[in-house]
């Protein structure tokens, strides 16, 4: 289920640097090299594939920016808050 803005704002106090722009769930994570922005998104999508949601990513040198939304809600749902604080773990 679609959740409300209010619930969006809510959920991002537990998420440091993610935000809200236009309807998706939003981060960008910094690295010092290519390859090891590669790793990262190497690692997002192994634990998109376990969460069965698929997050957009942007790889640029030394960029990772992950953009989550339900495409069949049409927003953010509890699903991205999920994938994202699994990606959080990750992230270290």
């Amino acid at each position: 289920m679609k959740l409300s803005p209010e619930e969006i704002q809510e959920r991002l106090i537990g998420l440091d640097g993610w935000r809200e722009e236009s309807g998706i769930l939003m981060k960008s994570y910094r690295f010092s090299s290519y390859m090891d922005g590669i790793e990262f998104v190497n690692r997002v999508a192994e634990t998109a594939e376990r969460h069965h949601h698929h997050p957009d990513l942007l790889l640029t040198y030394g960029r990772v920016d992950v953009l989550l939304k339900t495409h069949d809600e049409d927003g953010i749902t509890d699903k991205d808050f999920r994938l994202a604080a699994a990606i959080e773990e990750l992230a270290g």
